[in-house]
């Protein structure tokens, strides 16, 4: 085969990978359709673009989980109304086909570790956010997520033994 030839085959093969890597959301898996989805490309992403600012992990999820990250989302952003408080989601991963989705508030609703009077008698002091010193904002967060968690995992079961009857 010519180099021309060749260099044809290879980009119209570069050209099948590229679509197949928007089909799958980004992902790219050696073969066929990617059960996994990189959040980033659903529609809650451009929609609530503030909860993906800045993520320490990976933001991948099952595809047929999308439906109940998505809902998740909406959930959360009507909790938090107007004043966002610094919500993100940190890390979305999959472990044993159970979806873990880790979030933080903004600095200002975290909790401060204090050691008090090291000299004498040593002491560690949880001190609360003065913004939500019962937790009650993140109690409700923390409700929706599990929620969500649950929701993806039933969803997860029904895809396969959907799958299963066929």
């Amino acid at each position: 085969m010519s180099y021309k030839k060749q260099s044809a085959v290879h980009k119209s093969e570069k050209r099948a990978i590229n679509q197949m890597k928007i089909w799958n959301g980004g992902v790219e898996i050696n073969t066929g359709l990617s059960p996994i989805q990189d959040v980033r490309f659903l529609c809650a992403a451009i929609k609530y673009a503030y909860m993906f600012e800045s993520p320490l992990g990976e933001l991948n999820i099952e595809r047929n989980w999308s439906a109940a990250f998505t809902l998740t989302c909406m959930e959360i952003d009507a909790l938090l109304g107007q004043n966002k408080r610094g919500f993100c989601w940190r890390q979305l991963d999959i472990e044993d086909g159970q979806p873990h989705w880790y979030w933080s508030l903004g600095q200002d609703y975290d909790h401060q570790v204090m050691v008090t009077d090291i000299a004498a008698q040593p002491s560690v002091v949880i001190v609360k956010s003065a913004l939500d010193p019962k937790d009650e904002l993140r109690n409700a967060v923390r409700a929706l997520v599990e929620t969500g968690k649950r929701r993806a995992t039933f969803f997860s079961q029904n895809a396969s033994n959907a799958g299963a009857m066929q």
